[in-house]
């Protein structure tokens, strides 16, 4: 790997306009169109990477946005949120480098896993609704 790498070398950087979305996180956290953006740029950042090596997005925004709708009682909307990471992750996990543990395991950390269990409580809880 050069010397000179970066992930902005790699155009990776997600942004929603010209703001990075690591610099919406604390500011946008308790707005759910800022957290939709950032869920909107991190999906289209991962899914514009090439297959088979794609850094996965971060999870931060789907779990805040997911939160959000909770709090608003859109469970439709939660699920679907929460379905959207449950797809990323599991092409994340399809990919060479992190079958053979060169990459982060993002998939298993605790916020993709407090993410995937939303999704049981909130098909219950709109089924209640």
């Amino acid at each position: 790997m050069p010397s000179d790498f970066s992930i902005d070398a790699l155009n990776l950087q997600t942004k929603v306009g010209e703001t990075p979305t690591h610099d919406l996180a604390e500011s946008g956290k308790h707005d759910p169109e800022i957290m939709k953006a950032c869920c909107e740029a991190e999906a289209a950042g991962y899914w514009r990477q090439p297959e088979g090596t794609r850094i996965c997005a971060a999870p931060y925004y789907f779990e805040r946005l997911a939160i959000l709708h909770r709090k608003a009682k859109d469970y439709a909307s939660e699920i679907a949120i929460c379905e959207q990471w449950k797809v990323i992750i599991n092409d994340y996990k399809s990919q060479p480098m992190v079958k053979n543990g060169r990459a982060a395991l993002v998939h298993k950390g605790p916020r993709s896993e407090a993410i995937l269990a939303r999704l049981k409580k909130a098909r219950e809880l709109l089924k209640k609704q």
